[in-house]
């Protein structure tokens, strides 16, 4: 009898999750476990992480979707899944909020769990291929060391979680088909990442194509298992906020985040000191998925046992599996298949799959299910058709292989987790944080996602828990995102500023047209690089009697009107008053784009004591189908005359009359508002095949005294 036989059975179990512990500790040097090590997660895609969870924790305990995150991108934000800050993990944790630290990340506990969940499940799946404990614990240990895991280190850690995959495996191969387990699986993998969940609900699906085949269920019983597994999910992912976007969550990039037909033996130069890097294309890295030196070494074996007949009496139970694997293989390929640094052929793909690719946009990453599918079809062949003993000698002999031509990738990775928080514009001034004190929200103008500088100002946010209208989230939705832009440029084109607000200016002309109109209570200038405006900062009773006075003031360039018509031409001045709604200037001058478009300048002050008129000079969209478009005129928001243009005076200079009060009231400032009620695109007007919404081409701009 050897020593491991002599170990418990209910040790096994323990030994697996140790296993899973143990290589957390070498690969990572376990110092991200602490929680208040938050150094190695603010850079790039783990800063967004990191600082969803940060507003989340303080966002209203009793709110409905739970994972709603309204302070973090105000209208462009959503929930907490939309920032990959593992959602599971985000729930855990908020109740206890209270009790944490100010300072405080569960990432690293996070990969610990992933480490020691992967090392279980690989266990437990391997053990229904043997009875050999100690050899389904070796052969686990390449699920712990697989590179297409550890690839995800440094980047996407909720994306890290893939033992759910194995644990969806090692379920489908399993004698009994529990609902109680599937249904706890499919929870939790809906609360970790979209991605993990589509794949896992696909080996879900096929578990029960492969219970009713083998006749374990009815056909009535396998479709309340569908509906109940659909409605439970969906009433999750409702939970969690997944569809708060509405439509936003598709997206382009299908076809270019692929996996090259080389990725099973491509080592990226990182993965492999044997075998030599692989030629790719750009978004090949998403469907990375080398196998590991010692995996090929293996399968290389499990191919030679094929040369002797041996039954495998999971044939049937195996073959809605490998269809599957074969499927998403297709898939992860995309409709362009790349063979190394060439694109070897592309073919269309039916329309209606298009929601599909747009919302699972990434498909390089659909070859993990097949992936892990390998590693046991590979085990399957070596636990049959070797004794226990040579199977156990092969298996560790080529662990010991693997690991050490992967020693290029342990201290990559040692270095990933290690990293300081990326430099930039850093937000040095100690008048941050008064400002941050006395101001409810930090508002970017214009909000993006993923807008430039967006780390420090949202950390400045989060510190202060303020909300902030700007963050990098993995979706927003594109209308919620025009309507907040058009909204805010509103409200600036009138002066309107929020007294608990912060303003942040990106935009050139908006900071230009702020800055040049400002009420005496409100402070504007530059702040460590930042443009920024303080409303009523000179009204401010309980701030730092110095903080207005360390705001510098920048001189900038006013975009004024003397006189004569400006252009709207390439390199033309008039270019510079066009705020919104227009598209990119031609030739002759440029077309609106749009139900509406905003002009401002700014008039002398001298204009203020006349009368002036408006000349429009332009050229309306027209067609047989389309004979008229009108336009409205509104200056300084309000409405003076209507511009209607047919197809016999479909193009010249229209003029507006606009009162001396008018200007006056504005301080001579002009917001030229026009609302096109008549727009409409070539391509819905039957004329070609252009898609934008045009109404007024714009020539020149002229305004008048009288």
């Amino acid at each position: 009898m050897t020593a491991w036989t002599k170990i418990p059975l209910p040790l096994w179990p323990f030994l697996s999750i140790m296993c899973g512990l143990i290589a957390f500790m070498l690969i990572t040097g376990g110092h991200i476990l602490w929680p208040q090590n938050v150094g190695w997660l603010m850079d790039g895609d783990p800063a967004t992480h990191l600082l969803g969870w940060e507003f989340f924790r303080h966002s209203p305990f009793w709110q409905w979707p739970i994972g709603a995150n309204p302070d973090y991108g105000m209208e462009i934000g959503s929930s907490v899944v939309f920032t990959d800050s593992i959602p599971l993990m985000a729930f855990i944790f908020k109740p206890l909020s209270f009790l944490l630290p100010e300072t405080f990340q569960y990432i690293g506990i996070w990969i610990a769990l992933c480490f020691s969940l992967q090392a279980y499940f690989a266990w437990k799946l391997l053990s229904l291929l043997t009875e050999h404990k100690l050899l389904s614990l070796v052969g686990s240990l390449f699920f712990i060391v697989a590179p297409i895991g550890l690839f995800r280190l440094g980047v996407h850690y909720a994306l890290f979680g893939q033992w759910v995959i194995i644990a969806a495996l090692y379920y489908y191969c399993d004698g009994p088909s529990l609902a109680r387990r599937w249904g706890i699986l499919l929870i939790v993998t809906s609360l970790i990442h979209a991605y993990l969940l589509a794949m896992v609900l696909a080996i879900w699906l096929m578990d029960i194509v492969q219970r009713r085949w083998l006749k374990q269920r009815t056909t009535a019983r396998s479709l309340v298992h569908i509906i109940s597994g659909f409605a439970l999910v969906a009433l999750v992912m409702w939970a969690a906020g997944y569809f708060m976007l509405k439509s936003g969550v598709q997206s382009t990039g299908f076809g270019f985040y692929r996996m090259n037909l080389l990725a099973f033996i491509d080592t990226d130069n990182v993965w492999s000191r044997m075998l030599p890097d692989q030629p790719g294309l750009g978004g090949d890295y998403e469907g990375a998925s080398y196998l590991g030196t010692g995996m090929l070494g293996l399968a290389v074996v499990a191919l030679g046992t094929l040369l002797t007949k041996i039954k495998t009496p999971w044939g049937l139970r195996a073959l809605p599996l490998v269809i599957l694997s074969v499927l998403l293989f297709i898939f992860a390929l995309s409709d362009h298949i790349a063979i190394g640094s060439s694109e070897a052929f592309q073919y269309a793909l039916p329309t209606f799959t298009r929601p599909l690719t747009d919302t699972f946009r990434v498909s390089g990453r659909f070859i993990w299910p097949a992936y892990y599918a390998l590693y046991l079809g590979i085990f399957y062949l070596i636990f049959k058709r070797l004794k226990p003993q040579h199977a156990l000698i092969a298996c560790a002999a080529m662990f010991v292989v693997q690991t050490v031509d992967m020693s290029k990738a342990w201290p990559n990775l040692r270095e990933v987790l290690s990293r300081a928080p990326a430099p930039g514009s850093l937000l040095e001034s100690p008048v941050w944080k008064d400002l941050g004190a006395h101001y409810k929200k930090i508002i970017y103008v214009l909000p993006t996602n993923s807008a430039p500088q967006w780390r420090p100002l949202t950390e400045l946010a989060a510190a202060h828990q303020m909300a902030i209208n700007i963050g990098y989230f993995a979706r927003v939705n594109p209308d919620i995102e025009k309507a907040a832009r058009e909204a805010l440029i509103a409200s600036v084109s009138a002066n309107e500023f929020q007294k608990d607000a912060l303003y942040v200016f990106e935009n050139d002309f908006l900071w230009t047209l702020a800055a040049n109109r400002l009420a005496p209570s409100n402070v504007a200038g530059v702040l460590d690089g930042y443009r920024i405006l303080a409303p009523g900062l000179n009204d401010c009773k309980t701030c730092v009697p110095t903080t207005a006075s360390r705001i510098v003031a920048e001189k900038n360039s006013t975009y004024d009107y003397a006189s004569g018509p400006v252009r709207f031409a390439p390199g033309e001045k008039g270019l510079a008053y066009l705020v919104y709604g227009w598209g990119t200037a031609e030739n002759w001058g440029t077309w609106s784009s749009g139900n509406s478009a905003l002009i401002r300048t700014n008039l002398p002050p001298a204009s203020m004591d006349r009368d002036h008129t408006l000349l429009i000079e332009g050229n309306a969209f027209l067609s047989a189908k389309h004979p008229v478009q009108n336009v409205e005129v509104l200056v300084n928001r309000r409405l003076l005359a209507t511009m209607k243009f047919e197809l016999n005076v479909a193009s010249g200079t229209q003029s507006i009359s606009i009162p001396k009060q008018l200007i006056k009231d504005a301080g001579a400032q002009l917001s030229i508002l026009l609302k096109f009620k008549d727009a409409i695109s070539p391509a819905d007007a039957g004329v070609s095949s252009d898609a934008r919404k045009l109404a007024l081409g714009i020539k020149t701009l002229e305004i008048r005294p009288d």
